[in-house]
């Protein structure tokens, strides 16, 4: 590869940054309400349902929440002129994620409950917190905070670690998405 193929190839990277960056802002607060309410639903249903039946409700939740993913993806990237590369590297970031996430889970040959939501739930914090280094520092704290709770409620409050993960997790990404929509909002006003 020669410096010229290099600069243009960081030229398109920092295109695509841009264009993540700036359709983010508009799009990122219903990712996080979205996946902020599946979370709700899911961990709390994992508390009290068990074994087959909490994963049915899972499979179908993520299910559900990957093909609106897709679908506001989609949107994001039309508005940035980039319909069918942007939803796609983002959709391959969680997919890798969540390929990695099982990994643990298979490779350390993990069988409780706690630990299952604690590398998935970390998994995301983390690709939250990277991802917010491309578009908002915002989704980077969002992932911190993801992160910090869940170890907190792991170590202090392991028994009803599902059902904190569910409503203070999903509170903190519903939350972090309706504080970026009303940010969004008033900087498209402005």
């Amino acid at each position: 590869m020669d410096s010229r193929q290099a600069r243009d190839d960081l030229k398109a990277i920092r295109q695509i940054m841009n264009s993540a960056r700036q359709a983010s802002g508009r799009e990122a607060g219903w990712f996080l309400i979205l996946w902020g309410l599946i979370w709700l639903i899911g961990f709390c249903g994992s508390q009290f349902l068990r074994g087959e039946v909490s994963g049915w409700l899972w499979t179908i939740l993520n299910t559900l929440g990957g093909l609106l993913s897709i679908w506001l993806g989609v949107r994001m990237g039309r508005q940035v002129g980039e319909p069918s590369l942007l939803w796609r590297i983002i959709l391959m970031w969680w997919l890798a994620l969540a390929f990695f996430a099982a990994l643990v889970i298979w490779l350390f040959d993990l069988h409780e409950l706690n630990q299952h939501v604690l590398v998935i739930v970390l998994t995301v914090a983390l690709g939250y917190m990277q991802f917010g280094l491309f578009t908002h520092w915002s989704i980077s704290v969002i992932g911190f905070v993801l992160g910090a709770l869940a170890v907190a409620a792991a170590a202090w409050l392991p028994g009803i670690l599902s059902l904190v993960m569910g409503f203070a997790g999903g509170g903190v990404l519903i939350g972090g998405g309706a504080w970026m929509l009303r940010v969004t909002r008033k900087e498209e006003v402005a």
